[in-house]
Order: C-alpha cells, then structure tokens, then sequence
C-alpha cells in the first residue's frame, strides 16, 4: 500500500521476455500442429490446434501480451510454412489474437480474479485427477499418433479414444469446478471456451476463404475449416488449458508477470 492506494506494478522486462517466448513457443506449437493434424487443403489449420492451448492461459494470465503473442505466432504461421502473403497473414492473424483476447476481455470487464481450485468435499479429491488424467490421456494419443499414426491401426484408433476419453474427463472437470468451486471464474471460463472457438473460427475460415486480398483459398471450403477449427479448438481448450490454468494459476498469481490489466 502506497499513501492509501494498493501499489500498481507497471511493465517490466519480465512481462516483454515472457511475451517474446510466449510467442516463440506458440509459434512452433502451431507450426507442428498444423503439420501433424491438418486440415486438408488447408495451410496453417489444424483440426488439433494445440498452440490454442496456451493463448487463453495467457489472455487471462498477462492480458493484451497474450493477445499480442497469439497474433504474431499466427501471422509467422501464415508466413511460414503456410505460405500466404503478409496481407493476407495480416487479416488472418487475427484469429489467434482472438483466442486471447475473449478470455482476457471477459475476466477482466468482470473484475473476476480468476481462481481454478476447488476445495470442498469429495470434489477437491476427483477435480484434480479428472483434469490431470483428461490431460494426460490426450497428451499421450498425440505422441502415439506422432510416433506411430503412419502406420495405421491400432495407433489410428488409440489416438481417436484418446482424444475422446481425455475430453470426457476434462469436461467433468470443469462442471465439477462449476459446481463447487469458484462459479465466476469458472462460468466465465466456460464461456470464453465457446466464445473463442466459435468466433475464432468464423474469423479464420472466413478470412482464408470469404475475405481477404484475395482469399487464398476457395470458398467452398469454409465450412470445412470452420468446422475442424472450432470442434479441435473446444477439445484442445477443454482439455489442455483447463489443465494448464488449474495447475499454474496459483503458481503465475505469486509471480511479477501476473497482469491485472492489460499491460501491467
């Protein structure tokens, strides 16, 4: 407390060296998913969009730098090995900044001070093994399909059940978090799930098939990309993030890097 007022850090070189390997590490996620689970015909999208993990902890953790960083991945993912114009990366970036911004948007018009824990009853034992185990069963189909997807079954079906069995868990998860933990941040974090795949979605396919200079790709293949965009977006968010937010939330919180605003 300073003269009655809370003190306010503002931005450090933590928060920029942060952003700049937040934005590094995104890029090569998304480089990798896009060239392990693409979206046929599609450079850059991915039905398993893993980079999309880590922009909402980011947009609730560290604001418009998360932002910031899903759109530079995204634009160096047009780029390269996507191969559009930086017009056309430019305008399409935007969905990633999306994918950001909505969580940070959201958490922080509410003034919620997200909290992922859940401490009551029998819940607080079954949450963290829900999301731990939905966690970890995706992120072992993933190395299977990696390793052994190109040669065919069983692998092919391993990671299909993977997937499957990881987003059942992870969703229990979360409406257990619903129910007896923190209702806000978790309703919020419902909402931002669904929020960002749809709108991320509709933003991505429209601008690579609708709208752009020029689209770079046929229009007919709008419904293709938006539907792999946002079902892989809403296993990957379920999934992934939840398990990312539950486990580092507190651990970020204790750190200078935690942004309250959008900057600092």
């Amino acid at each position: 407390m300073t003269q009655g007022k809370a003190f306010k850090r503002g931005v450090t070189w933590a928060h920029i060296v942060t952003f700049i390997l937040a934005t590094a590490m995104a890029y090569v996620l998304a480089v990798l998913s896009s060239l392990i689970f693409p979206v046929l015909g599609a450079p850059g999208v991915s039905a398993l969009y893993v980079a999309s993990s880590v922009y909402v902890p980011l947009g609730i953790w560290m604001g418009g730098w998360g932002a910031l960083a899903g759109y530079l991945s995204c634009l160096f993912l047009g780029l390269y090995p996507s191969g559009y114009t930086l017009y056309q990366s430019v305008i399409w970036a935007f969905a990633d900044f999306i994918e950001a911004f909505i969580p940070a948007l959201l958490f922080r018009i509410l003034r919620i001070d997200p909290d992922f824990t859940v401490k009551r009853g029998a819940a607080a034992r079954l949450f963290p093994v829900f999301v731990s185990t939905g966690f970890i069963i995706l992120i072992l189909g993933i190395i299977i399909q990696v390793l052994l997807g190109s040669l065919g079954e069983p692998f092919t079906s391993i990671y299909v059940a993977s997937v499957y069995t990881g987003l059942g868990l992870a969703v229990i998860g979360i409406m257990l978090g619903l129910l007896v933990g923190d209702a806000k941040t978790w309703g919020v974090y419902i909402a931002s799930i669904i929020l960002t795949s749809v709108a991320s979605g509709i933003w991505g396919a429209a601008t690579l098939t609708l709208y752009n200079v020029p689209p770079p790709l046929p229009a007919e293949l709008f419904w293709p990309i938006f539907t792999g965009w946002v079902i892989g977006d809403f296993i990957v968010l379920s999934v992934l993030s939840t398990g990312i937010l539950t486990a580092l939330t507190p651990i970020f919180k204790r750190t200078g890097l935690y942004v309250e605003g959008w900057w600092a």
